[in-house]
């Protein structure tokens, strides 16, 4: 079996189209509801899959550092340039469309940014009323 072949029988089960139980089927109006939007970290992004694998939070979406191109600001954090704000906003849009009724927080790699870096992009959630989150603010109640 080849890799694709692993791949589509994975999704399938995944899915439950094999017959079986779904794995992870979202359900909106249980307790277990915050989603994840990892924001900074490497490839792998190490920092947001802790958190994932410790409390079974959801995931929306994981935007590694390198995917968020940032131009270094002249004047302050707000005025850092780049395309960063779009991915960040489209990401966030589209976990509140995957996910309706999900308490989307974001997780900041903060040691992937350089200080001005998070300021900007802390300063830009706040304004899009993103909530930020701490790691154990994604632990089940």
């Amino acid at each position: 079996m080849n890799l694709v072949s692993c791949y589509l029988k994975l999704v399938w089960q995944g899915l439950g189209l094999g017959g079986g139980a779904a794995v992870g089927d979202w359900g909106r109006n249980s307790e277990e509801n915050k989603v994840l939007l990892g924001i900074g970290g490497g490839h792998y992004v190490p920092r947001h899959m802790d958190i994932i694998k410790k409390t079974g939070a959801w995931v929306g979406h994981l935007l590694s550092g390198y995917s968020l191109l940032m131009e270094e600001p002249v004047i302050n954090a707000a005025s850092a340039g780049g395309t960063w704000r779009e991915t960040i906003k489209v990401a966030f849009e589209a976990t509140k469309l995957a996910f309706p009724g999900g308490e989307i927080l974001a997780h900041l790699d903060h040691k992937s940014f350089k200080s001005w870096q998070r300021n900007a992009i802390t300063g830009f959630l706040e304004e899009q009323n993103i909530k930020i989150g701490k790691p154990s603010d994604f632990s089940l109640s």
